[in-house]
């Protein structure tokens, strides 16, 4: 143990007057136990150092940058039994100087091997964080491993860029993180493979951007051994080639394949069909997907799509009643915290602006549009922003002095991403 740490110990010991029998019946921990660790024949786990702190009446932690030298053996390598734990505590609870501390420990290692051995415990816990939920914990762990480890081309770099892209795809480093996947998509194991074509597929898909979500999809049918994936490849070529002028017949073809993969498949197969009619102008479907809808969980996602062919249809009554009927799964969305339900609420707020129009409410209708239309540029979804200038061109008549100022301003910061590069 560290005699530094071993000191402390015994000055609080000293300073309680507990004998090592004692300690033990504190900490739970057995004499023998306690005895072999004060004479160094025994190494302090982490365990054993949190029941110690505890019995002392300290915060926990209190002795976590001392334990740091416990989690290298004597050559000054790396335990794993002690530094795995260590490790994913600091990073869990946020002990940062802790944790900052151990990881310039690690990376000073000389030996490249050594320390590609080092990267890999730390991979091994981000990936522990990661697949427990804790994504935000894992993240700067990820990010250490795509800096320093030794071969830019392991599994472990390769990994930690589909993570970070994972994480970070909606913000403004989203792209730059999609490129380094690509870059390294070829040294993942065919699991991460999948995954990242899942995912960039899915990416795009909530961009909009129909060309890229038909090539990636097309990509992971290819590739596709779980069920799951192979659903979502077609499905999402579906989406895709209904935006790029393909038949109806010929995205219907696609529903009839998905449909097949299995009962879940089958299920949402029958919901689409609908919303494929509608997408080609054939209105009188939207009572049947209503219908369908009602009883299901998912029903908020059709509701910017109903509300709008109402609107195309005049059915202005019907339009009021449907926002009142459905004002509670309207009121969850608009507090969601999930990207994809944010995004739904993004499409229902457009509906909802092009109904108050349709209902001679200008100002509000255009004050939501010209929102919705900064939402949109500000996530990079073209589609919806342009959606929301052609509407308001519709509408230019109604525009106030406000209004025209507002609509200026989006335009001069549209501009100005195109001259410094940004989408």
């Amino acid at each position: 143990m560290n005699q530094t740490l071993l000191y402390e110990f015994i000055v609080i010991m000293e300073r309680k007057k507990w004998n090592k029998t004692d300690l033990a019946t504190k900490t739970g921990i057995h004499i023998s136990d306690i005895s072999r660790i004060f004479n160094e024949k025994k190494p302090l786990s982490l365990h054993n150092l949190d029941a110690i702190t505890k019995a002392f009446d300290l915060p926990e932690g209190t002795f976590y940058l001392q334990y740091v030298q416990a989690c290298f053996n004597q050559k000054h390598h790396l335990d794993k039994r002690r530094s795995v734990p260590y490790i994913y505590k600091c990073a869990l609870h946020g002990y940062d100087k802790e944790l900052s501390y151990m990881i310039t420990e690690m990376l000073e290692e000389s030996s490249k091997s050594v320390r590609t051995k080092n990267l890999n415990y730390l991979f091994s816990v981000a990936e522990q964080l990661f697949n427990e939920g804790f994504e935000n914990e894992s993240l700067p762990l990820y990010e250490i491993i795509i800096e320093h480890m030794p071969n830019r081309f392991s599994e472990e770099v390769a990994i930690s860029y589909f993570r970070k892209f994972y994480m970070k795809r909606f913000n403004e480093k989203g792209q730059f993180s999609l490129a380094h996947v690509l870059e390294h998509i070829a040294y993942m194991p065919e699991k991460f493979q999948e995954l990242s074509y899942l995912w960039i597929t899915a990416t795009y898909y909530m961009l909009k951007e129909w060309d890229e979500v038909l090539y990636y999809a097309r990509r992971l049918e290819k590739m596709a051994k779980e069920e799951d994936h192979y659903g979502r490849a077609l499905l999402y070529q579906s989406f895709a080639i209904t935006r790029l002028g393909s038949s109806l017949e010929e995205v219907l073809a696609l529903i009839d394949r998905y449909e097949k993969v299995n009962d879940y498949y089958a299920d949402i197969a029958i919901g689409n069909r609908f919303v494929a009619y509608i997408e080609f102008q054939q209105f009188q479907f939207v009572d049947d997907y209503l219908n369908w809808l009602i009883d299901r969980d998912d029903l908020f996602v059709g509701l910017p799509r109903i509300l709008e062919t109402y609107v195309k249809l005049n059915r202005l009554t019907d339009a009021s009643l449907l926002l009142k009927r459905f004002k509670d799964e309207i009121a969850e969305m608009s507090t969601s915290n999930e990207l994809f339900k944010q995004q739904i609420y993004l499409d229902f707020c457009y509906s909802h602006a092009l109904y108050q129009c349709a209902d001679n409410r200008y100002t509000e209708g255009l004050n939501e549009l010209l929102n919705v239309a900064e939402q949109a540029n500000n996530k990079g979804i073209q589609e919806k922003y342009k959606q929301c200038l052609l509407s308001l061109w519709k509408y230019r008549n109604y525009l106030t002095p406000e209004h025209e100022q507002k609509y200026i301003e989006l335009l001069s910061i549209k501009e100005n991403r195109k001259i410094i590069g940004q989408p």
